[in-house]
């Protein structure tokens, strides 16, 4: 369904943002109280709204028209790396509910998406044939750059590519079988534990399909009714036929509810998509576990345990992350959170 709501236009007419307003723009970008900040407002296709035009500024002038990465972008601002990050991110995300605005209108078939800020660009698939490629193309580049020039993205390079058609499959019977006597088998387990007051930490999951019968469920560490659940389970999925197989967690509760309190606010994919994104921290990839605590964050990285940057790299990813963490508005709730970060060289030795 389209979402219809539109950017205020006395928002649109303040983001136009000339060379006088650029030092107002860094002042206020300064004030620890003040910092600009974009709101997300949850509706059915999760559009974004600018809450104050200082946020929107930032970028138009750091990011967009700057030409900028956000590592020289937080030089130039003086404010905590992931911050920019988070205001990058919602940027795209506006400027990606505009283009998806443009295409339910239009009625274009999208396929991949990518936008990047910094060299003002934005690259989509486009799932046509050949022949009906070649002829909406044009259209799709020029209407997209049309709403984000409307919309005070400014104008961006339109790079389109053809993608395949995908055509659905038929649903086979025995699939649709198979998928509602998952979902009745789930529920029937659900019900049990709400009934008899069992914590479940975890979702339930029951699969049953032409290759498993398989049902997993997780208790609280101190739960001491296991042989119960066992026995109900035997029971219950004998009468869906085969032999099942279970896999029954006890889980730290205490664990489990830091990972829901980091998991509130995304904040290890913030710190995942953050990283990656800096080609300066040189981050070739990221592991997690909250279950034993404390949280172990492990990052691995593209340079050699030898080399003279290593380190430095190393303390400045480390000095991101807690800054982050510890002063961040939507980290918070987590500050008090016991956590170790492990941070690898190319060669797998710590480095930090």
């Amino acid at each position: 369904m389209k979402n219809n709501v539109k950017y205020p236009k006395a928002v649109l007419d303040e983001l136009q943002f000339k060379n006088e307003h650029k030092q107002n723009v860094l002042n206020k970008i300064k004030q620890q109280n003040g910092e600009p900040r974009l709101v997300t407002k949850k509706r059915a296709s999760r559009k974004v709204l600018f809450s104050s035009i200082t946020a929107a500024a930032v970028f138009l002038i750091l990011i967009g028209s700057a030409n900028l990465s956000l590592g020289a972008a937080k030089v130039a601002a003086k404010i905590p790396y992931f911050h920019l990050f988070i205001q990058q991110e919602e940027y795209k995300h506006a400027a990606a509910e505009v283009i998806g605005d443009v295409a339910n209108a239009k009625g274009y078939q999208l396929g991949s998406f990518e936008l990047s800020i910094p060299d003002k660009e934005v690259k989509l698939g486009l799932r046509y044939s050949k022949s009906d490629y070649n002829n909406i193309k044009g259209h799709v580049e020029k209407n997209v750059n049309k709403a984000l020039i409307a919309n005070n993205f400014g104008s961006f390079d339109i790079i389109t590519k053809r993608e395949r058609v995908i055509v659905p499959e038929k649903e086979d019977p025995k699939v649709e079988k198979y998928q509602k006597e998952s979902e009745a088998l789930q529920q029937q387990i659900i019900d049990y534990l709400e009934k008899n007051h069992y914590q479940m930490p975890f979702p339930v999951e029951a699969r049953i399909n032409q290759f498993e019968r398989f049902v997993y469920v997780a208790i609280p560490k101190t739960e001491t009714r296991t042989e119960e659940l066992k026995h109900f389970l035997d029971t219950t999925t004998a009468l869906y036929g085969g032999k099942f197989k279970y896999r029954i967690s006890k889980i730290n509760m205490t664990a489990r509810e830091q990972e829901l309190r980091w998991g509130k606010n995304n904040i290890i994919s913030i710190l995942v998509g953050g990283l990656m994104a800096n080609k300066e921290f040189k981050v070739s990839g990221f592991s997690y576990s909250f279950h034993p605590l404390p949280l172990q964050i492990t990052i691995k990285t593209s340079v050699d345990s030898s080399d003279d940057e290593a380190k430095d790299i190393a303390k400045r990813i480390e000095d991101e992350i807690n800054s982050f963490i510890q002063t961040d508005d939507i980290t918070k709730e987590v500050r008090n959170d016991p956590y170790e970060i492990t941070i690898l060289s190319k060669d797998k030795k710590k480095i930090n």
